[in-house]
């Protein structure tokens, strides 16, 4: 289906707020102690994908890659990763932090490989924020070679994060647009934020990065959240093998599909 002049418009311009709510509020709390320690911030499913099913300096397309939190890891256990993008900022950190990696800025709608490029394709808690995650989830599969593994994360739809995006999260959203409500935020809601999340890290969040999370969490301008079925039968329309789920890393769940062999 050929998409109409205004959907591809419209499609850029949900592209172009995520890309910008992202450079000005990269979703970053990695300390200095994280970055020596890249495996203590990774979830469980994430550790337990690359322990069972990435070989040693396989190839790792990393598909929004964020200020880096996964390519340390990633780079920290041998693998050779091309990581990607939209948010020339959280590249900027990643760099960085993994400088052994390569780096692309691009959409997760149209990424710049060709097709069966990558040994291993990782995307967690990326293509919901995209203006088409069903694309997203195409161009994902198009880049793996077949016979090998892509590990997913989205945004739950059962979870209580759908529910206080949905409801709670709009008048933040309006909040954030202007000047004086930022300021009312920061003033407000940001504080008992800050101070919840440091309470969980046991003193180690920094403003900071509470405030990234913040923003991230209630302002950022698009998220949409899916039932194991829905992400199941995308994965079987184009022919993927659903080898684990995992319900538990908090509002997001794990999913690792194998591409097979033609």
């Amino acid at each position: 289906m050929v998409k109409s002049p205004a959907a591809n418009i419209g499609e850029c311009s949900a592209q172009d707020r995520t890309r910008d709510h992202y450079d000005r509020h990269p979703f970053d709390a990695i300390t200095r102690e994280d970055e020596r320690q890249p495996r203590n911030i990774q979830p469980t499913a994430f550790i337990n994908f690359c322990e069972r099913y990435l070989r040693f300096h396989a190839s790792v397309a990393e598909i929004g890659c964020g200020p880096g939190r996964g390519t340390i890891y990633l780079a920290a256990i041998g693998a050779h990763i091309t990581a990607v993008d939209i948010s020339a900022v959280s590249l900027m950190r990643a760099r960085k932090r993994a400088p052994s990696a390569g780096f692309a800025r691009a959409t997760a709608l149209a990424l710049p490989f060709r097709d069966n490029d990558f040994e291993a394709v990782v995307c967690d808690g990326v293509i919901h924020h995209t203006p088409d995650p069903h694309a997203a989830f195409r161009e994902c599969v198009r880049v793996l070679r077949p016979g090998v593994y892509f590990y997913l994360g989205v945004y739950k739809r059962q979870r209580y994060y759908y529910y206080l995006y949905t409801f709670v999260g709009p008048p933040i959203r309006w909040l954030s647009q202007s000047a004086v409500g930022r300021i009312i935020l920061s003033l407000t809601l940001i504080p008992i934020y800050y101070l919840a999340h440091l309470a969980k890290s046991r003193g180690k969040r920094t403003w900071e990065g509470a405030t990234n999370y913040f923003y991230d969490y209630f302002v950022t301008p698009h998220a949409t959240f899916y039932t194991r079925e829905q992400i199941a039968a995308w994965g079987e329309e184009l022919g993927l093998d659903l080898v684990e789920y995992d319900p538990s890393p908090g509002n997001v769940h794990a999913f690792v599909f194998w591409k097979p062999t033609e």
